[in-house]
């Protein structure tokens, strides 16, 4: 990566242990970022940490339960002191349960709105007031395609990202002009934890392909490009918009009778 956009700036990457966050956390530090990685699984979050600093990157794990508003509130007050200030905040951390509604647990629907969406909440109330400070900031939201599709098994997780997609709205009115908010909503990305089951099944896998115009997988690369867009100063005039990375997928005629 030649590019170096965010020298001297820090980003706090949530979810960051693996899969898609991980890819975030690589690119930023790639750029030049102090990447403050908060994740819940000690081991993976370190292993990202240790991997960027072996690249010669600069980023530290804090452990943080996202579903939790005093331990997310306390880590980010760590974090903006570790890297001096946060000037980019990335919501990645989130979980899926496939399920269809009438089976879905009442533990399964809190704990996904728990972390999936309050998690974000918790995030960007705690981040804010820095940027607000110091005025300026980024703020990207992990979305779905799920979240602007109806699908089966997905009504929990559909449920929160949507909701995800409305809140960056809102957000991007409430915190402007002196924070820019904006969403990604990857699709299928081959190679991450929630979509280890599609990898696995042949069919699943070729009717999602079937249904992309560029007929291959994403990689948490073409996500992280994204991200790395948004939290730039070349999208400086684009604020509450949610872009969809997902090979061309909701541009297709999509899943009447998708099942995967």
């Amino acid at each position: 990566m030649n590019l170096k956009r965010f020298v001297g700036k820090s980003v706090i990457v949530t979810g960051a242990g693996f899969g898609i966050g991980r890819g975030i956390a690589q690119r930023f530090a790639d750029e030049g970022a102090g990447v403050a990685i908060f994740d819940n699984d000690e081991k993976n979050g370190e292993n990202t940490a240790n991997e960027i600093g072996a690249m010669g990157g600069q980023a530290k794990f804090f452990k943080v339960d996202i579903s939790s508003s005093a331990d997310v509130q306390e880590n980010v007050l760590l974090a903006s002191r570790e890297f001096s200030s946060v000037d980019i905040l990335v919501n990645n951390a989130g979980i899926r349960f496939i399920k269809h509604v009438l089976e879905i647990p009442d533990e399964e629907w809190n704990r996904t709105i728990q972390v999936n969406l309050s998690g974000m909440f918790y995030a960007v109330k705690s981040v804010a007031p820095i940027m607000l400070k110091k005025g300026s900031g980024k703020i990207v939201n992990i979305a779905s395609v799920s979240g602007m599709f109806g699908q089966t098994g997905r009504a929990a997780y559909g449920a929160t990202k949507g909701g995800i997609i409305q809140l960056t709205r809102s957000l991007a009115v409430e915190l402007a002009p002196t924070i820019n908010v904006n969403a990604v909503a990857p699709g299928y990305i081959a190679g991450t934890g929630m979509m280890a089951a599609v990898d696995k099944d042949e069919k699943s896998r070729g009717w999602m392909l079937a249904n992309s115009p560029l007929h291959r997988p994403g990689t948490p690369e073409d996500v992280a490009s994204a991200v790395a867009f948004l939290a730039s100063d070349e999208a400086s005039f684009i604020t509450g918009i949610t872009m969809p990375v997902d090979g061309g997928f909701s541009a297709s005629k999509y899943m009447v009778e998708g099942k995967f």
